[in-house]
């Protein structure tokens, strides 16, 4: 085989195992992006079914409220969601059981984490940091957060039923 060939074979090696790698990295912020749309349409159909009367409902004293349940979401999305990259947080409503305040409150928290994550470029996500449970990519912290919501969400979504409220339909990915 000549050296031009031997060149050849290299860079398209390399060339060919570096492109998987980037499609990935591009891919995990537009999936991340489009999932994340849909998590807040779904989160919101959950809190608008519960009358606001019911916001402070919860059937036993160790638990949160269905209000209390929604405003942890949100808290979630700041806390976790600030170990992979600093991002301006929304104040948490005053009044747990104002169903308007508390909808607000995550309609705005999920909208600043979804433009934090818009502007940066799609290879920031593997990059590593610090978290609470040890270093890790900022990808998967992101998907830590998504499953906080969603984790929160499916309790809210008990209490719905609980007070004879059919769920909203599945929105997901």
């Amino acid at each position: 085989m000549t050296l031009t060939k031997q060149i050849s074979a290299i860079l398209t090696l390399l060339f060919t195992s570096w492109m998987p790698m980037t499609a990935q990295q591009s891919t995990f912020k537009k999936e991340f992006l489009k999932k994340w749309k849909n998590s807040l349409e779904y989160t919101i159909d959950v809190a608008k079914k519960m009358p606001e009367k019911d916001y402070s409902y919860k059937p036993v004293s160790d638990i949160r409220t269905f209000g209390e349940q929604l405003v942890h979401i949100g808290e979630g999305m700041a806390y976790i969601g600030n170990s992979a990259f600093d991002f301006e947080t929304v104040p948490q409503p005053a009044n747990t059981n104002d169903k308007d305040e508390v909808i607000s409150y995550l309609k705005k928290q999920y909208d600043v984490l979804s433009d934090a994550v818009t502007a940066k470029d799609a290879s920031y996500f593997e990059e590593t940091t610090s978290f609470w449970a040890g270093r890790m990519s900022r990808r998967k912290i992101m998907n830590i957060v998504f499953n906080h919501c969603t984790h929160h969400r499916a309790q809210a979504i008990v209490l719905l039923r609980m007070k004879g409220i059919k769920a909203p339909s599945y929105i997901a990915w």
